[in-house]
């Protein structure tokens, strides 16, 4: 009896083992059944911003990134790591793990337009990166200090004209929206103005609202309060279109000079090389959200044209943005000083 209890246990032993194999061989023939992407998000995702907080790319992360949390259930934490026109936030997310667990909050300005602005970036725009969802496109304004004696874009650029080099304008960094934008318009309008940049859109308005500088292109739901309140003057809006948050404000074209296209995106995109099956339920999710009447008037609200749409038209709009701003900024010559 003994004997046949040795055997029994043996045989029960082998059946065990034999199931164990099994359920490997089945997990390693269908990874997504027990791997990182069939469980996304098992834990807290985190949303690298790659400008100081308090401006409208930190605004519209946090919004879409507490959006974000209630859609997937799980905590999406917010980390500014402003510096070098997004140089520094952006290398963090290259080398981060492409597991879908960091995403970057991109825009243009930082994503695109820098790679021209600033030499020898530690990472590729494009290679490194998997584009996942553009919310929309933002719109600039041109605001000056009320000190200024000029109340139409027209009579700022004949100001500037019988004063060249002796205005100053703000950016938020080399290669930042507001330095381009800024460059555009100067040369378009044949004016000389003098670059201060800063640390961030909120040091920019500081030193306008001092008249440090006189001048500055910022996102119109950062510039709106100064306006209504009094303390800045808007001339003109950056786009083909009058925004209706400043009706009363004329774009570039009515003001007098050429039209041009410098409207910039805002979204999320992770590091090369993340599962496609992760993107693809992140931009599900994005693009549900984006759709929400309360998330759509809130975007409306801040002045942005929405987007949304998949992973892959994102990836052909920064393609195509790379080529353009390229042009550009070879025409301006804007590099790092």
């Amino acid at each position: 009896m003994a004997t046949t209890g040795v055997r029994d246990d043996r045989h029960a032993s082998r059946r065990r083992f034999l199931s164990c194999a099994v359920a490997t061989i089945a997990l390693a023939a269908f990874p997504c059944l027990g791997g990182e992407a069939g469980e996304y998000p098992s834990r807290s995702i985190h949303v690298i911003v790659p400008s100081a907080p308090g401006g409208a790319a930190d605004l519209l992360a946090r919004r879409f990134g507490e959006a974000l949390s209630t859609s997937l259930h799980t905590p999406v934490v917010i980390e500014n790591k402003s510096g070098g026109s997004g140089v520094i936030g952006n290398e963090l997310a290259a080398r981060a793990p492409a597991d879908g667990y960091t995403l970057l909050f991109a825009t243009s300005a930082t994503h695109i337009i820098a790679a021209y602005a600033i030499p020898g970036l530690p990472y590729d725009p494009l290679k490194d990166f998997t584009p996942v969802f553009n919310i929309g496109y933002a719109t600039s304004v041109l605001v000056v200090n009320r000190s200024l004696p000029v109340r139409t874009l027209r009579e700022l650029i004949a100001y500037a004209r019988a004063r060249p080099g002796q205005l100053h304008y703000a950016s938020s960094g080399v290669g930042s929206a507001n330095h381009v934008d800024t460059a555009v318009f100067a040369a378009l309008a044949g004016i000389d103005l003098v670059h201060v940049p800063y640390r961030g859109t909120a040091d920019g308005y500081r030193a306008l609202l001092t008249d440090e500088v006189q001048i500055m292109f910022g996102a119109i739901t950062s510039a709106l309060p100064y306006v209504r309140a009094g303390r800045l003057r808007a001339l003109a809006v950056l786009t083909d279109h009058r925004s209706p948050l400043l009706p009363d404000v004329p774009t570039i074209a009515q003001a007098g000079l050429d039209s041009v296209d410098v409207r910039k995106w805002l979204g999320f995109v992770a590091p090369a090389g993340t599962p496609p099956e992760i993107v693809q339920r992140l931009n599900v999710a994005l693009n549900r959200i984006l759709d929400e009447p309360r998330m759509r008037a809130w975007v409306e609200s801040e002045g942005m044209e929405r987007a949304g749409g998949s992973a892959r038209d994102f990836d052909a709009l920064m393609h195509a943005d790379y080529a353009k701003w390229g042009r550009t900024l070879s025409e301006l010559r804007l590099r790092s000083e």
